[in-house]
């Protein structure tokens, strides 16, 4: 978490089981569906169809030719692909397309999409690797884009997510939290229309999976993600949100009996819709 102008969520999320704040109830449930996969996938996600090194990043076999240093991107509609980035990319555009690609970037952002650069959205990362070098470091941000099959790795943070942004198929791992930091796989500093689905994110000695703004998230969906790790793994809004769903999510005991350090999730009961979500390896409700 290295945006000076953002105040970071994670350090006020590393609390007790007891929050403070408005006490929502959340909607009447529908009944539990029955795990359609095998227990214990956090051991080899992409045995039960999960994202892992094996079906995300750049596919096997893919020619990348040499881009060294950073790159910044202006033409509305450039489609970047088969390229080895040895350096950051900056998006000035919308539409634009990264495929079939590695960044390696310990500045900042490894890939940065801001609201204050352009307007219009439209980013598409697809099969794209990104590597921190185990740095203080936020692999993807923050607005307006749709994120398929990345391979992160290196970073203190996976995605940082302001407003309209996919997250789908993609393997978030391997997290760098050094002397200060606070990893996070995605963190969501504010905003809506967020879409969080069949990811792993994997968090060991971090702060979280997911971890979301207390209360200033609308519209958010996080659904079938094999989630593990952090201090809790998924940090769902503290004190309020407006239609955060979290619906048939797997949480691993990878790293922890608890799921996370202090346990699977904090504040999802309080959500729109929190239901069919369970334990990994036993295939029990949370």
């Amino acid at each position: 978490m290295n945006r000076a102008t953002r105040p970071i969520v994670a350090l006020l999320l590393i609390v007790s089981a007891t929050q403070f704040g408005t006490t929502v109830a959340a909607r009447a449930q529908a009944p539990r569906k029955t795990p359609a996969r095998p227990a214990n996938c956090g051991l080899k996600p992409s045995r039960c169809g999960y994202p892992d090194a094996t079906n995300t990043g750049v596919p096997a076999g893919t020619k990348l030719t040499v881009v060294k240093g950073d790159l910044s991107i202006s033409k509305a509609g450039a489609v970047v692909e088969g390229k080895d980035i040895r350096g950051c990319v900056v998006v000035k555009a919308p539409n634009v397309t990264i495929r079939r690609s590695k960044v390696t970037c310990s500045g900042y952002y490894a890939v940065g999409s801001f609201a204050e650069t352009y307007k219009g959205g439209g980013l598409l990362l697809e099969d794209v690797e990104v590597d921190c070098r185990n740095r203080n470091t936020t692999a993807v941000g923050s607005y307006g884009m749709t994120a398929r099959r990345l391979n992160i790795h290196g970073c203190e943070n996976g995605f940082d997510i302001d407003d309209t942004t996919t997250v789908v198929d993609s393997y978030i791992h391997d997290l760098y939290e050094g002397a200060t930091g606070h990893a996070d796989g995605i963190q969501l500093v504010g905003g809506s229309n967020i879409r969080i689905k069949h990811n792993t994110i994997y968090a060991p000695g971090g702060t979280s999976a997911i971890i979301s703004h207390p209360t200033k998230n609308a519209n958010v969906l996080v659904e079938d993600n094999l989630l593990a790790g952090g201090a809790y793994t998924l940090y769902c809004p503290r004190d309020r949100s407006r239609d955060y769903r979290v619906i048939a999510n797997r949480f691993a005991r990878t790293f922890s009996a608890k799921g996370g350090a202090y346990g699977a999730w904090t504040g999802c009961k309080k959500t729109a819709d929190a239901r069919d979500n369970f334990w990994d390896n036993t295939l029990k409700p949370l």
